[in-house]
Parts: C-alpha cells; structure tokens; sequence
C-alpha cells in the first residue's frame, strides 16, 4: 500500500548462527550484530565447541557458503575428524572424489535436515521476529525460542 506506515518500526540486521548436536539438540546459537561471511564464522563455532564439550566436535556439516579450502584445513587442525562442506564452483577430481564418498553424503543430508529444524524455530518458537527490542532482547528471545524447542526434541525422546 503506497503511503501505509507502521505502528513500530520493524529492526532488521541480525543473523542467528546455530549449532546442532546429531539428537536434533540446539547446543548453541549466537545472534551476530554484523553481517559477516559464513565462512568466517566456522573456526569459532568450534572454538566454542571446545569450550563447553572439552573436545572438538567429531563431525562438522555445513553448506556451501561456509566453503573455504584454508578454513577447512584449520578446522582439521583444532581436531575435527569428518568436514562435510561442500565447495563452491568446479571442484577438482579429487575433490569430487572426496564428496562421494558415503560419510560426505550422509552429513550432507543430515545438514538438510537442519534446515527443517530452522524452519520449525522460525514457523513455531518466534524466530521469525523478536518482539524484544535491541540486541539483548534479540539474544533474550532467540534464548528462550531454542530451550523450548530443546525441551520439547528432549522430551519426544524420553
């Protein structure tokens, strides 16, 4: 409608990085004030790993937008064993040799999964739009959207 205001400004600009264990579990989610590249984002997922498992994660899934060839030979370094993240653009036979193989395709598909799941926090536990205003209450209500969602994946498996 041309010329139609809203009653509250609509905040945008922030992206919510989540991290999801094999159980369909949440252990972590971070509301980023800045627009930053994924690929940026993968060392310090793991780094927060380390810090509340003690250990680096086994596997590591993501999508193609957090390829990077030197990402992913830091991400070796700090311990993970599996990386399924598959490159963009032409990919060498080795590499396309590398994506075939069957643990590659098995977290690939789980990665898929997990956009379901995002789908499901938007669609069911608010993250479609905080009704708290500023950064914190971003944090706040994606905090609380996760733990319901966690305890109902807990819940279904007892």
């Amino acid at each position: 409608m041309p010329g139609a205001q809203l009653k509250e400004p609509c905040e945008f600009g922030y992206k919510v990085l989540l991290a999801e264990a094999e159980n369909d579990v949440i252990v972590d989610y971070r509301v980023l004030t800045e627009n930053l590249p994924d690929n940026e984002l993968l060392g310090d997922v793991v780094e927060r790993h380390w810090q509340s498992f003690g250990r680096p994660p086994q596997e590591l899934a993501a999508d193609r937008g957090f390829s990077d060839k030197t990402k992913e030979e830091e991400l070796r370094r700090q311990g993970v064993q599996k990386i399924a993240i598959p490159y963009r653009g032409k990919r060498s036979k080795s590499r396309q040799e590398y994506e075939k193989q069957g643990w590659f395709r098995r977290l690939c598909r789980w990665r898929a999964g997990c956009e379901a799941s995002i789908s499901l926090l938007k669609r069911k536990y608010g993250l479609r739009r905080s009704r708290m205003r500023g950064h914190r209450g971003t944090c706040i209500w994606v905090g609380w959207g996760v733990m319901a969602h966690n305890l109902v994946r807990i819940g279904a498996r007892v």
